[in-house]
């Protein structure tokens, strides 16, 4: 009687998008389908999310076919050299930057920071910047207006503070600019601080772009008046 012929086992493991599909036939996603829109949630929330809660948004039933997904999406990125990594944090799932990029971002975000001050607020800095260190009374007689709520704002900025005390006026306080400030405006130090001209062709260069948030508004250097 002849032997019954053996059936071949296939030891290869199957590979990742085969799993993920695997897990995904209850559910009715395709994983690619399922990866895109996981990652979409990723990039919008900005926070860590649990999985339990991105199969609820899914209308999933099970966290399994959407960890599977995100163990995907985590080797995605870093088989291709992606600027984004998926980090596990504070019980949840979050899309993060890799640590190598940190000196282009924090560029941009210094810019934005910077495009949230109100005009009077800069030009109000701007005095202090190239006069410092200067009393309060002095940075109204310059602008032609009050400062005080002006100066308390940029003092909750952390871009002045009082740096030293004038004796001769009763002990009035004199306002500087901060390590903040200058980093804030990606400086180096005071001795970088732009001219009148070169403020004007920044101001119409961001305006051209469109990347201004505040209204332009003309800054004298105190130093060239």
């Amino acid at each position: 009687m002849p032997e019954p012929a053996e059936v071949p086992i296939n030891d290869e493991p199957a590979d990742d998008a085969t799993q993920v599909g695997d897990a995904l036939s209850a559910s009715f996603m395709p994983p690619d389908a399922m990866a895109a829109k996981i990652e979409a949630l990723l990039f919008v929330h900005g926070k860590p999310i649990t999985a339990r809660r991105i199969a609820d948004l899914l209308e999933v039933p099970s966290v399994i076919p959407v960890k599977q997904t995100l163990a995907l999406l985590g080797r995605r990125y870093d088989e291709m050299g992606s600027a984004f990594s998926l980090q596990e944090l504070a019980m949840g799932y979050q899309l993060t930057t890799r640590p190598e990029h940190d000196g282009l971002l924090n560029k941009l975000v210094r810019e934005r920071e910077a495009q949230k001050l109100s005009p009077a607020a800069l030009e109000c800095l701007a005095v202090i910047a190239y006069k410092q260190p200067i009393a309060r009374v002095d940075i109204e007689s310059i602008r032609g207006s009050g400062c005080d709520h002006l100066v308390r704002a940029l003092i909750e900025r952390g871009l002045i503070h009082v740096s030293e005390r004038d004796k001769n006026r009763g002990n009035a306080a004199l306002y500087g600019t901060t390590g903040e400030f200058l980093r804030v405006f990606g400086l180096r130090s005071l001795s970088e601080l732009p001219r009148q001209g070169d403020l004007a062709t920044h101001a119409m260069a961001m305006e051209s772009a469109g990347e201004a948030e505040v209204d332009r508004v003309e800054v004298k250097d105190p130093e060239g008046e």
